[in-house]
């Protein structure tokens, strides 16, 4: 039996970690403020793409707002009309788990930078999934059409429809002036 988009939210509440497949391919997810999920999900940053750091989906450029201290008034536009995979990394995120930036990159002062990707899904299933969640989902990227043995020995279930081809999310740096600095084209 397939699980329901209700049934998926409440293990994803219940510290679950879920394999979530939309435009980029499949990634796994879980509650972005449950400390036990988030330690376990990264533990899969070692099968993550070189390049990528986890990131935050969300359903819409409202909940932006959420995940981002300081929002320059560019990124509501950016992350609502991208009509490709984009990833914005913004320099402080708010309202996840400390563990997501105790095992970060560290600045030029060997502090965690406070970074936080975040990518509006562009499937409306997934988009979906989050509005049942009621909050983004914090996720390690893994931009693959097969979920690697360490990702299979995690998750509880699978979510989402793959793309025929899996699209490369563009990776932006956006400051909080405004100044825009591509990683990814």
């Amino acid at each position: 039996m397939t699980p329901s988009i209700r049934d998926i939210a409440f293990q994803l509440r219940q510290g679950q970690l879920i394999a979530l497949a939309d435009e980029t391919g499949w990634s796994v997810t879980a509650d972005p403020v449950n400390d036990v999920a988030v330690e376990k999900l990264l533990t899969l940053r070692a099968v993550m793409p070189h390049g990528l750091q986890p990131t935050v989906l969300i359903q819409n450029a409202d909940q932006v707002g959420l995940y981002v201290a300081k929002i320059p008034d560019v990124a509501y536009d950016l992350v609502e009309f991208a009509e490709i995979p984009l990833t914005v990394i913004y320099e402080q995120g708010k309202n996840l788990s400390a563990l997501l930036w105790q095992s970060a990159a560290t600045g030029a002062a060997g502090q965690p930078t406070g970074e936080v990707a975040v990518r509006r899904s562009l499937s409306a299933e997934v988009q979906r999934l989050i509005g049942s969640f009621g909050r983004g989902l914090l996720s390690i990227p893994l931009e693959s059409l097969v979920l690697p043995p360490p990702a299979e020995a995690l998750i509880v279930e699978r979510f989402g429809a793959l793309p025929g081809m899996p699209k490369r999310p563009r990776i932006m740096r956006l400051a909080v002036n405004g100044e825009i600095n591509f990683i990814r084209k």
